[in-house]
């Protein structure tokens, strides 16, 4: 007889969506052999343009604010792991969900972050969101705020019933080609750099040669990911080679969405 999941075995469930999740990978990286820091700027302004207007963007952000009411006025900050994990079980109980933590340290187990389930596993069937707290705090209060934004936006793209993949730190580039992933990016990199912020580090930028373009947005994209590691405590020091490859993949991702936000949107 097949023996029912429980919420309690939260481990096996993320181990089978690791396992999921690396054949995906594979098959992603036969198809597509781009590196991530090859991708540009302008690439993450294209794939925003074909994947939302302006009023979409808009919706987006009024869908992430009933989490976080203060979305793009200001910062995000979670604190301690401990503090994060309150304010997220405190979240999503009213959003609605129930919220678990996974402790993955092993090597496959940290690629990754999260995943959210519409259907959770449990007896009440609520939806579920889950974070590795193997992680630093920092990227799993990124983890956080992306499969928050699952949830929330879920009712505005009818995805209630579609399962989404897991947030693995070497997927990224992939959602430039993904419309869900990259709306719950969205709400990721509001979170990273509230309008303010992203107007210090990403002005606008004079007509010029498209070459000379691109490397001063990516000045801007150097900038404020320094700054975001500083102010949220991610030392190169403390970390590991693994760790230091997985959080500049990640941050550097939600700053050029934010920077494309504000680019070609005004957001």
């Amino acid at each position: 007889m097949a023996r029912s999941r429980r919420i309690s075995s939260i481990d096996g469930l993320a181990g089978e969506f690791i396992a999921a999740a690396d054949h995906t990978r594979r098959r992603r990286l036969l198809a597509s052999p781009a590196a991530r820091d090859e991708m540009t700027d302008s690439q993450y302004c294209r794939s925003l343009r074909n994947s939302f207007t302006r009023s979409d963007v808009r919706e987006i952000l009024r869908e992430a604010r009933k989490a976080e009411p203060r979305l793009n006025h200001e910062a995000i900050r979670y604190g301690s792991m401990r503090e994060l994990c309150d304010r997220a079980t405190s979240m999503s109980a009213r959003l609605g969900a129930d919220f678990r933590v996974a402790r993955l340290s092993w090597p496959s187990g940290l690629a990754l972050w999260g995943f959210y389930l519409s259907r959770g596993p449990g007896l009440q069937k609520r939806p579920l969101i889950c974070v590795n707290a193997a992680h630093h705090r920092t990227a799993a209060a990124m983890a956080l705020g992306h499969e928050v934004g699952h949830h929330v936006i879920a009712t505005l793209f009818g995805t209630h019933t579609h399962p989404r993949p897991p947030s693995l730190y070497t997927g990224f580039e992939s959602h430039l080609d993904d419309p869900l992933e990259l709306a719950a990016d969205i709400s990721v990199s509001l979170a990273m750099y509230p309008r303010t912020a992203a107007l210090k580090f990403f002005r606008e930028i004079e007509p010029m040669t498209i070459q000379t373009a691109e490397q001063r947005l990516g000045s801007g994209v150097h900038a404020a990911t320094g700054d975001f590691w500083r102010q949220t405590g991610l030392d190169r020091a403390s970390l590991s080679n693994a760790q230091k490859v997985q959080y500049r993949a990640g941050s550097i991702h939600f700053t050029r969405l934010r920077q494309a936000l504000l680019h070609q949107y005004g957001i």
